[in-house]
C-alpha cells in the first residue's frame, strides 16, 4: 500500500515504484542488455551471466617449487641417482613417472650427478594437482558482480577471452538556469558555477554509467525541451538540473510534460522534496550518437526516465541516490549497494525530524573509544540544502525514516557509507 503524507506527497519508495511503472508503460525497458567485452576491458563492468571455468586450473599436475621431480617419498640423507630425477621449474608439468618435487635448497648435487636429500620429501610434496584451484565447469563469478581485477584473471585462466557484460547505461545531464556558468568560465555578479553537473556525472560514473553533459540551457522552456529531447535520443536516464520547484523560472515540470509525461512532482523527502519524476518520448530514428566517452550504443527505449533534480547540491545528491542509482542498478542487473553497505553507528546528539518526511542527514563517522565499539555518527554542520561543505565532510548518509519519533543521543542508527570508489 502506498504511503502518502499529510502534504499529499508520496514516500520516496512509493514514488520510485509509481515512476518506473509509468516509464515502463510508456515503453522504457528497465532491464539489462548483454554485450561481449574482452577480458582486458572488463574492469568494473557488471557480469551478465554466471562465469564457469572452461577447463581446470591448473590444467595438469605441475611443480609448485623450483627443484627436482622424483618418485617419492624420499628420506633425509637419501641419494637419488641422476637417472631417477628430472630438473623442474615452478609451473612446469611434472613428468608422468614422478609425483613429488624436492626444492633446490633441500638437495645437494654430487659430482656424479646424483642428488642427496637434505630434508625429507613426502609423496606429493610441492606438487599442484590438476584442478586443485578449480575444476572444469566450476562457478567462478556469479552474475551481477561488478568485475574486479582478480575476477578478470580468473576468467582468463579459465579459458575465457571475452565476457558477457551488461551494457553500460548512459546518463544525460541537462543543466539549466540563466545564472549557471560552466566550470572555468568567468563569473559575473550573481553567477553560479555548474558544480552539480560535475558531482552527478562523477556519481553516475561510480554507478557504472557513461555520462553526457549538455551545454547549460537558459531559462527558456523551448530550449530546455529541445535539449531534453536530444538527450533522450542517446540516454537511458536524463537529469534536468534545477527548475523543479515553483519559482517564476522553474520550467522543468512543464517541460517534462511537454516532451513526455510527468508522473510525480514532490516527494516526502528532505532535502529534495520538489523533485520531478517523469519520462520523455523518444524518436527512434535519432539514436546511437557519439559522446566524449566513446560510441554510445543504440538504446532500445520508446521512452526514457527523466528526473527533474533540485538545484541545491545536497538535495541533488539525495535525489540521485534515491532515484538515479536504483535505475542504473536495474539497467546493469546488479543489486543496490546500500543494503550490503549499511552499518550501525551510535548517534552522538539528539535529533528531531518532521514526522511525515524521510530526512537524509550527512554524518561523519569517528572510531569508538574501544576497538570493538561501534563508530560515532555526528551530523555535519551547515545550513540548508545549499551547504555543499556538508557533503565534503560527510562519511555516510543517515536516513531518518518517515514516522520515526525523536532520536536521543547514544541510540543506534543505520548509516550508509558514501561511495569513495566504484559501487
Amino acid at each position: 500500500m502506498s504511503v502518502t503524507t499529510r502534504h499529499g506527497r508520496l514516500s520516496p519508495q512509493d514514488a520510485y515504484v509509481r515512476w518506473t511503472r509509468a516509464c515502463a508503460a510508456a515503453g522504457w525497458h528497465g532491464s539489462p542488455v548483454p554485450e561481449k567485452v574482452h577480458v582486458a576491458d572488463g574492469l568494473d563492468r557488471v557480469l551478465g551471466e554466471p562465469l564457469h571455468a572452461r577447463w581446470p586450473s591448473p590444467r595438469c599436475d605441475c611443480a609448485a617449487m623450483d627443484g627436482i621431480a622424483i618418485a617419492g617419498p624420499a628420506a633425509a640423507g637419501e641419494v637419488i641417482p641422476a637417472t631417477a630425477f628430472a630438473w623442474i621449474d615452478t609451473g612446469d608439468p611434472i613428468p608422468a613417472w614422478t609425483d613429488t618435487v624436492a626444492a633446490r635448497e633441500q638437495t645437494e648435487i654430487r659430482s656424479d650427478g646424483s642428488a642427496v636429500m637434505t630434508a625429507p620429501a613426502p609423496c606429493g610434496l610441492n606438487v599442484r594437482t590438476r584442478g586443485e584451484d578449480f575444476a572444469a565447469g566450476a562457478l567462478l563469478v556469479p552474475a551481477g558482480r561488478r568485475l574486479r581485477p582478480a575476477d578478470l584473471a580468473a576468467a582468463a585462466a579459465a579459458g575465457h577471452g571475452t565476457l558477457s557484460a551488461t551494457r553500460r547505461p548512459v546518463v544525460a545531464i541537462v543543466p539549466t538556469g540563466d545564472e549557471i556558468r560552466p566550470v572555468g568560465m568567468p563569473l559575473g555578479h550573481g553567477d553560479i558555477v555548474d558544480s552539480n553537473s560535475v558531482m552527478l556525472a562523477a556519481r553516475a560514473a561510480q554507478a557504472g554509467a557513461w555520462t553526457v553533459v549538455s551545454e547549460v540551457q537558459p531559462d527558456d522552456p523551448a530550449a530546455i525541451a529541445a535539449a531534453v529531447r536530444h538527450a533522450a535520443a542517446v540516454a537511458d536516464l536524463v537529469l534536468v538540473l534545477a527548475g523543479s520547484s515553483a519559482g517564476r523560472d522553474d520550467y522543468t515540470a512543464a517541460v517534462i510534460g511537454q516532451v513526455g509525461a510527468e508522473t510525480v512532482h514532490g516527494v516526502a523527502v528532505r532535502p529534495g522534496h520538489p523533485v520531478v519524476l517523469g519520462h520523455a518520448r523518444v524518436d527512434q530514428t535519432g539514436q546511437g550518437q557519439v559522446s566524449a566517452g566513446g560510441e554510445v550504443p543504440r538504446q532500445r527505449h520508446a521512452a526514457v526516465p527523466v528526473i527533474g533534480v533540485p538545484g541545491y547540491p545536497l538535495a541533488a545528491a539525495v535525489i540521485f541516490e534515491l532515484f538515479g542509482v536504483p535505475v542504473l542498478a536495474a539497467l546493469q542487473g546488479r543489486p543496490l549497494p546500500a543494503p550490503g553497505g549499511a552499518q550501525l553507528a551510535v548517534l552522538d546528539c539528539g535529533w528531531i525530524s518532521t514526522p511525515d518526511i524521510e530526512e537524509w542527514i550527512p554524518v561523519t563517522l569517528t572510531a569508538g573509544s574501544l576497538p570493538a565499539t561501534l563508530p560515532m555518527a555526528t551530523p555535519c554542520k551547515g545550513r540548508g540544502a545549499g551547504a555543499l561543505s556538508k557533503l565534503v565532510c560527510a562519511d555516510a548518509w543517515w536516513r531518518h525514516p518517515i514516522g520515526q519519533g525523536p532520536i536521543h543521543r547514544g541510540e543506534l542508527v543505520e548509516v550508509f557509507p558514501i561511495a569513495t570508489a566504484v559501487d
